[in-house]
């Protein structure tokens, strides 16, 4: 009775956060982050107003363990600063300028220097956007983010407005484990390999995944793989999809959800397409 329970369980949170009214998902990847700071407010704000529909980020764990969104394990990109996010407390990390490496002109001019811009907390965002959907993936193959992970998800009771990512198999593994199976979760770089093996090998009926959604490459995807994932009950997302004519082209695949850095971008493409 409960793994009846947990199945029905799941369908509805399924049928809750993705019944959507567009075919195709518009993912901001680190909000609107062609035109803005990555991982700000101010990009997750803008990237709304062009028509996302989910919120696409990465996360770190500070030096105390705080949940900091940004892409990559080190803060030089956005701040200029090199130090690694697990070295840095909160604090010191919300002393740094997340708008001051960001230029819209290759370096010409930075717009958003001195602006007030800091990175983000799991927590500050879920407060922010209470209504919002997210796509998170987890950068580290690190269990105890895993964990944190959950009980952040868990605190502001968010079950159902998010999708967890992770390219790796201990860091995803864990948090299926300790999530129940109750959240919505992408395919990992190794299941992905095993799907794509089966596939092509003329065994794909007999592959069983253990995921929602398989986040694929723009470059290396055709239609009868996104059509492959999807007769198996998995959505398929491309990324990172920039150029009005690979959005148009990801559109023709018939995709479920396009993520890109220009949300703006993405929407216009499906309002030309008729989707929105």
């Amino acid at each position: 009775m409960n793994n009846i329970l947990k199945v029905v369980t799941c369908l509805a949170f399924s049928m809750i956060i993705y019944s959507q009214v567009w075919a195709i998902d518009i993912l901001a990847h680190r909000g609107a982050s062609g035109e803005y700071p990555q991982g700000t407010a101010l990009a997750f704000d803008m990237a709304l107003e062009q028509g996302a529909d989910i919120l696409e980020l990465d996360i770190h764990l500070s030096k105390d363990q705080y949940i900091i969104i940004n892409h990559d394990v080190d803060l030089k990109e956005n701040t200029g600063v090199a130090d690694k996010i697990e070295d840095l407390t909160l604090g010191e990390i919300k002393a740094l300028d997340a708008g001051h490496e960001f230029s819209p002109d290759n370096g010409s001019t930075y717009p958003f220097r001195n602006q007030g811009h800091t990175l983000l907390t799991l927590n500050e965002l879920f407060e922010r956007y209470p209504s919002a959907i997210f796509n998170i993936e987890i950068k580290p193959n690190d269990k105890v983010l895993s964990e944190i992970l959950w009980q952040v998800i868990v605190d502001y009771r968010m079950e159902q407005q998010v999708t967890v990512a992770s390219q790796h198999n201990k860091a995803m593994g864990h948090f299926r484990d300790i999530s129940g199976g109750y959240i919505r979760t992408s395919a990992t770089i190794g299941e992905l390999i095993e799907a794509s093996l089966a596939w092509s090998s003329g065994f794909g009926w007999a592959f069983k995944p253990d995921f929602d959604v398989a986040q694929l490459p723009y470059s290396i995807t055709t239609k009868p793989y996104v059509r492959f994932f999807q007769s198996k009950g998995v959505a398929v997302d491309l990324w990172t999809v920039n150029d009005m004519e690979d959005i148009e082209r990801s559109i023709s695949l018939g995709v479920d959800g396009i993520i890109g850095d220009f949300p703006g971008r993405v929407y216009q493409a499906l309002e030309s397409a008729g989707e929105r």
